[in-house]
């Protein structure tokens, strides 16, 4: 977008510049500004308006154009303050252009850089009436004083907010960092069981299922191939769970190798598919410098006055009737009138 942005404008700036220049040699009239200074600064747009043709990074063509935008601002102001009888310090053009110029500075650069760029800004706004004066000459106005004190108390202003910005930013960054700390298992990236308890809470009030994952002899993997193998084990097995995670569902890391999912909604048959389907997809999936890592699963609705140690209690039951059901397979409540409660699909080997 901010690219589109940029493109839109030089080419605009272009058209304008160019329709200026045939204005002013139309009219007959000598006109510094957009005779010299417009076609001067024109050469870094163009260069600007192909550097984003050619998808080529921002940072470049923001620096140059700033630059650009000052150096036509600032030409424009000169030329106006030379060209003036006496100095009646006004809502001057110099002074306007100073402090918007000011701000986009702050939007743009560290606050450091931008803050000595202001203190430039605000000499050069204080020289140049006065230099003005001792070419010209003239009568000054009392209101001339007056409008640099107000300049540099605005200007100050504006980096004070621009510190107090920063430090909001700076101390919201890390609180984002503790929270994402507290609530994050930094090995999965997956939320981990404090991070999962929201989801439990969302889940108990409107209802839905809750999947208790378990990856099989994780141990026998980590006593074979080393505990970094298994990190990448456990890596992959987050992402293969979250392929499968369904619009507004929540997996994360429960604890070691167990994982658990909420389903907010889904009723008993939906959840069974998909407990299978996960099954499915652990069985057919090699793990890297492992081969095949299955998954037992416990499948389980909310229910009416559940509490979340209730509702996981019962994932873990049934997680543990597919682990004796011989693994690589899924369990839930019976049926009722005593049917089948899930498969195991394949025996463990």
């Amino acid at each position: 977008m901010r690219r589109t942005l940029y493109l839109l404008a030089l080419i605009l700036g272009l058209l304008v510049a160019l329709t200026l220049n045939v204005l002013a040699y139309a009219s007959g009239v000598r006109n510094v500004y957009v005779q010299v200074v417009l076609p001067v600064t024109m050469i870094p747009a163009v260069f600007s308006l192909v550097w984003l043709l050619l998808g080529k990074p921002l940072p470049l063509v923001e620096r140059l154009m700033f630059f650009t935008v000052n150096v036509q601002v600032f030409a424009q102001a000169l030329l106006e303050e030379v060209q003036r009888p006496a100095l009646t310090g006004g809502s001057d053009l110099l002074y306007w252009s100073v402090v918007v110029n000011v701000m986009l500075a702050y939007l743009l650069f560290p606050n450091r850089v931008a803050g000595r760029y202001n203190a430039g800004l605000f000499v050069l706004a204080v020289v140049v009436p006065w230099a003005g004066l001792a070419l010209n000459g003239g009568p000054v106005s009392a209101d001339l004083p007056r409008v640099q004190l107000t300049l540099g108390i605005v200007l100050l202003f504006v980096h004070a907010l621009s510190w107090y910005r920063g430090q909001f930013e700076a101390q919201r960054s890390a609180v984002e960092v503790m929270e994402r700390l507290a609530h994050t298992d930094l090995l999965t990236n997956l939320p981990n069981r404090r991070g999962m308890y929201p989801a439990v809470e969302e889940l108990l009030t409107s209802g839905g299922a809750a999947l208790l994952l378990d990856l099989d002899h994780f141990k026998r993997v980590n006593d074979t191939f080393g505990h970094q193998v298994g990190d990448e084990v456990l890596e992959r097995a987050a992402r293969l769970m979250e392929a499968q995670l369904p619009p507004g569902g929540r997996v994360g890391r429960w604890g070691g190798e167990e994982f658990l999912m909420t389903l907010p909604g889904m009723d008993r048959l939906e959840a069974g598919a998909l407990a299978e389907r996960l099954c499915q997809t652990f069985r057919t999936q090699a793990m890297e410098g492992v081969g095949i890592v299955t998954i037992s699963a416990g499948v389980t609705l909310a229910r009416p006055g559940d509490t979340l140690p209730s509702v996981v209690a019962r994932a873990d039951e049934h997680l543990y009737a597919a682990k004796r059901g011989g693994r690589d397979g899924w369990r839930d409540e019976p049926l009722p009138g005593g049917g089948p409660d899930g498969a195991a699909a394949f025996p463990d080997v």
